[in-house]
């Protein structure tokens, strides 16, 4: 940040939009979308304000990141049209005052989130690919890419998306970007787990996802990426219940549960694979967890109604 900048940010504090977005973290942690989401529009609110009246012709920098909290909240209560208009603002933003990783990796982010988190794998697959200086930024993008064009069956479109994200992690490596690095690597041996899978290589794809999640495990938060662009274990609890392995599957996703509570796909998915092995006390209690989520939503999605349909018939 330059020095004009930062004595920008001192003129504003402490009523900083950053202070207001702060609340939104913890929000977000244990799953508490409601407060996450009015965190998350009083911050937009007041740093429109800031901006206004301080640089007009500029987007105030926390915007992205905010947005990003907006639209992961959003989806996880399957508020699908309201976090797509999240989404659909973004390109039109202002520019902003300076270039931050925290811009671009939410840029990048929220619009993988709206494809992934509603399981749309071809158009995760066909995500542009952000102009940006911060190859972490970029990684999501490819990241999406590889795990839609996997789980849409198309490997060899995976496979050309972990060839960018190799070339990404060796840029960062030689930058002594270990952090970042790490990252693109856990990236890569999911979205290699995945596109395995799709060739049919069960077992390979099971043991590489375990890689992933082992790396995963070993790794810190960053607060430009606070909320990661999928969860690795619940992404193994997925890869499970797809490979039938249902008992597994629930193992997973219960553990994923615990460290991450109220994510839409986590709970579909725990119940799913509940239900696959004929344990109806916990398929109920997910698919009553899932439709208290869902109580606000506007969205589509066939595991609402399948809950709905499950809990009429049970």
């Amino acid at each position: 940040m330059c020095v004009s900048t930062a004595h920008l940010y001192d003129k504003i504090a402490p009523a900083s939009p950053h202070a207001l977005h702060m609340p939104s973290h913890i929000y977000s942690m244990l799953g508490m979308w409601e407060d996450s989401i009015r965190s998350n529009l009083a911050t937009k609110a007041a740093a429109d304000d800031v901006a206004t009246k301080n640089y007009p012709d500029r987007t105030h920098p926390i915007v992205p990141h905010l947005s990003d909290f907006l639209v992961y909240a959003y989806l996880q209560t399957a508020r699908d049209r309201d976090a797509q208009q999240v989404v659909d603002s973004l390109p039109n933003l202002k520019p902003f005052l300076v270039a931050q990783l925290g811009i671009d990796t939410a840029l990048a982010a929220a619009p993988a989130r709206f494809a992934l988190e509603r399981g749309r794998w071809d158009e995760a697959a066909q995500l542009p690919v952000r102009d940006s200086q911060f190859p972490a930024a970029q990684s999501i993008t490819h990241f999406a890419r590889a795990l839609g064009a996997a789980r849409a069956g198309n490997a060899a479109a995976a496979r050309a998306e972990i060839s960018r994200l190799d070339e990404i992690e060796a840029k960062l490596t030689a930058a002594n970007n270990d952090y970042w690095a790490g990252q693109t690597r856990i990236q890569k041996q999911a979205a290699m787990a995945w596109a395995m899978f799709s060739e049919g290589q069960r077992d390979e794809a099971i043991a590489a996802m375990r890689q992933a999640v082992d790396l995963d495990d070993a790794s810190e938060k960053n607060v430009a990426m606070e909320n990661k662009l999928v969860p690795i274990r619940a992404l193994l609890g997925e890869l499970y219940l797809a490979a039938g392995m249902d008992k597994e599957a629930l193992v997973e996703l219960e553990a994923s549960d615990k460290v991450m509570p109220n994510r839409f796909r986590i709970i579909a998915g725990a119940a799913a694979a509940a239900r696959a092995i004929g344990s109806a006390d916990a398929a109920k209690r997910y698919y009553r967890a899932l439709t208290a989520l869902v109580v606000g939503s506007d969205g589509d999605r066939p595991e609402i109604s399948e809950a709905r349909l499950y809990l009429a018939q049970n």
